[in-house]
């Protein structure tokens, strides 16, 4: 026989009754503190088990033939739906009255008939089910619309969790309109707990509501949504502060969250906290954070990160920069830093997005090196080789381009004209281009001061002051090609690009402009350079024919392949676009287009977009051709004569 002491817990292998008589006694004590967890004499709170059961009854009335209950003939739907009707109504009035009970005796409100206030509760909740029944199926077609991974409706009612998280709401937001104590915050709970959103019962929604994946929305109680809001996963609609009482305590009741009005889209992550208002047809980027008021009509986001990958070099290798010698990195670190700081003027608070691909990595280099050393920010972004002269770069990077105070765009292939760029300046963003840069032309592409590429420039667009001025020019070689100007004021490409929305070549140093359309007739013999395609000193010169603004006929072996590039785009490549004047006495003809271009002493024609320069043939390409020691006169006057200025 086992020997049971008096204290001893275990007695063999039971546990002693002594030991369970003083552990009730203890547990009991704790009972009676006072601290609102001793509702044991009768049946006092709401039981989320029979809250979940009228619920579950609710949404057979709010999606008739989608849960548990056996499908229904259109014949008895009528008594099916009377019979939830009337079973609700008895269930939701007796908890009700619990809660409202539970409220009286809390807060010690004598007088309160709280089985009348459960009665009208009950009754209101039921008789606003026809609207949320209305509601719902605007929230399912939003859904459907908004969703391109959506096949049906019915496939959006059983498995959205957007949609079961927002017909929970509507349902206790109508109990907490009539004040029941703690069911609606049972029901927000439990939408929470099994869909991942978390929106509050005060909350007003508008119709037609998305809450698409939806994992980690918070909204909180004195948010108000309107109509044709998109709200994808991770928002948060929050409190930015609350305002205490002079005792330090919370004042509750007050609007502390923000109105979203109608069809706004908040994308993943955006935090919007306080009473502030966004306006309708607003877009919220992802992981904004916002605690001002939004115009209508605004977008606000913010630039991707830019994901750098460090794979493992071979031990002792050394990168293309580190080969170059010291002088020369001296030199492309100099031009580098008079770009940010003299030319483009990048402040410290300001953001730059760098371009660049593989035939431009030290340029790249220097740029990196030298924003550092400047304290600014600024983000590289590496490409491919784009597919000609004026063709946008990939999708990310366009988007990328429009986020960006600044956008420096080192690439074989030119930006200066694509759609791209022309759609970000007139967004107000600034830089420069360097199409075709090399390390040898990058340091020495800043010897010459902004201020006198500036005054140089002038002189020639003094030239150009009203809308008809006729342009001829003329070489030894044969050139002789006449049209207008004026139409598109010429602008001054001087390294000066401080201005919103202003972008241009680096190494910079060419007046330009658009010649009237249809106005250009004659030949030009190139000589030099011709984009994107290569030349050295002795090649042999090719010769466009230009009829009434377009060229129209092809001669020799670079002519026929720039035709060949023009018709790959279409009517709209052969216009001719660009007649530019060169104006830097530092730059050499180098077989570079980029360089070549500007050099003092020569004009260049180019054909295709003119978009970027004012005009309005809107090609995606944009080819010039360079012309050497040329006579240039307008409306009769010789300016120009074997490349030698007489202005």
């Amino acid at each position: 026989m086992t020997d049971c002491n008096k204290g001893n817990a275990l007695c063999g292998s039971r546990i002693s009754t002594e030991y369970i008589d003083d552990l009730v006694e203890k547990i009991c004590q704790t009972y009676s503190d006072g601290n609102g967890v001793n509702h044991s004499e009768g049946n006092n709170l709401p039981r989320e088990s029979e809250i979940l059961a009228i619920l579950r009854d609710l949404f057979e009335i709010v999606f008739p033939g989608f849960g548990e209950r056996e499908p229904q003939s259109l014949n008895n739907l009528r008594y099916s739906v009377g019979e939830i009707v009337s079973r609700c109504y008895h269930e939701l009035r007796d908890v009700i009255f619990r809660s409202f009970r539970y409220n009286c005796d809390i807060f010690t409100k004598p007088g309160c008939d709280c089985q009348r206030e459960a009665e009208e509760a009950a009754l209101y909740l039921l008789s606003s089910l026809p609207e949320i029944r209305v509601r719902m199926k605007l929230d399912i077609q939003a859904a459907f619309d908004g969703d391109p991974a959506a096949k049906t409706l019915d496939e959006i009612v059983l498995s959205y969790p957007g949609i079961k998280a927002i017909t929970i709401q509507r349902i206790a937001h109508r109990l907490y309109e009539k004040k029941v104590p703690l069911i609606p915050r049972m029901l927000g709970e439990y939408a929470h707990r099994i869909t991942g959103i978390d929106i509050h019962p005060g909350a007003r929604l508008g119709r037609g509501i998305f809450i698409d994946h939806g994992t980690g929305v918070v909204i909180g109680e004195t948010a108000e949504i309107g109509s044709g809001v998109k709200i994808y996963q991770g928002v948060t609609l929050g409190a930015l502060s609350f305002p205490k009482d002079a005792c330090g305590k919370i004042i509750k009741g007050n609007k502390r969250h923000p109105t979203i009005e109608d069809n706004v889209t908040i994308y993943a992550g955006a935090t919007i906290l306080g009473a502030v208002t966004v306006g309708h047809d607003a877009i919220i980027g992802g992981n904004v954070w916002i605690t001002d008021n939004v115009e209508p009509g605004t977008k606000i986001s913010i630039s991707p990160p830019q994901l750098t990958i460090s794979r493992p070099n071979p031990k002792n290798a050394v990168s293309s920069w580190d080969l170059l010698p010291g002088a020369m990195k001296q030199e492309m670190l100099d031009s580098a830093e008079a770009v940010l700081a003299k030319s483009i003027r990048v402040k410290k608070n300001e953001t730059t997005l760098l371009i660049y691909d593989r035939t431009t990595v030290n340029i790249a280099h220097a740029f990196m090196e030298a924003a550092e050393k400047l304290g600014l920010l600024l983000t590289p972004r590496m490409i491919g080789i784009t597919a000609r002269n004026g063709a946008d770069p990939d999708a990310e990077t366009i988007e990328m381009m429009m986020h960006h105070n600044v956008v420096i765009g080192a690439t074989g292939n030119s930006l200066t004209h694509c759609a791209a760029m022309t759609r970000a300046r007139k967004n107000g963003t600034r830089g420069c281009t360097l199409p075709g840069i090399t390390d040898d032309i990058f340091a020495r592409a800043m010897k010459v001061e902004p201020e006198q590429l500036h005054a140089d420039g002038n002189k020639w667009i003094a030239c150009f002051p009203d809308r008809h001025h006729k342009v001829r020019v003329v070489t030894k070689l044969g050139t002789d090609i006449e049209f207008e100007v004026g139409l598109v004021p010429y602008k001054n490409d001087d390294a000066m690009y401080s201005d919103a929305g202003n972008v241009g070549n680096i190494p910079a140093g060419e007046a330009y402009g658009v010649p009237n359309p249809g106005t250009a007739n004659g030949k030009i013999v190139v000589d030099a350079s011709i984009g994107s395609f290569p030349w050295t000193e002795g090649d042999s010169p090719c010769t466009v024919m230009v009829k009434n603004g377009s060229a129209c006929e092809f001669e020799g072996e670079r002519g026929k392949a720039l035709e060949k590039m023009l018709a790959s785009v279409g009517e709209k490549g052969f216009i001719l676009a660009e007649f530019g004047i060169g104006t830097n006495p530092f730059l050499k003809i180098s077989g570079n287009l980029l360089e070549d271009e500007k050099v003092k002493g020569t004009i260049h024609l180019a054909f295709g977009n003119s978009r970027g320069m004012g005009g309005d043939n809107d090609a995606p390409v944009h080819i010039d051709c360079m012309v050497r020691n040329p006579d240039v006169y307008v409306d009769g006057r010789k300016v120009m004569e074997e490349g030698n200025w007489r202005i």
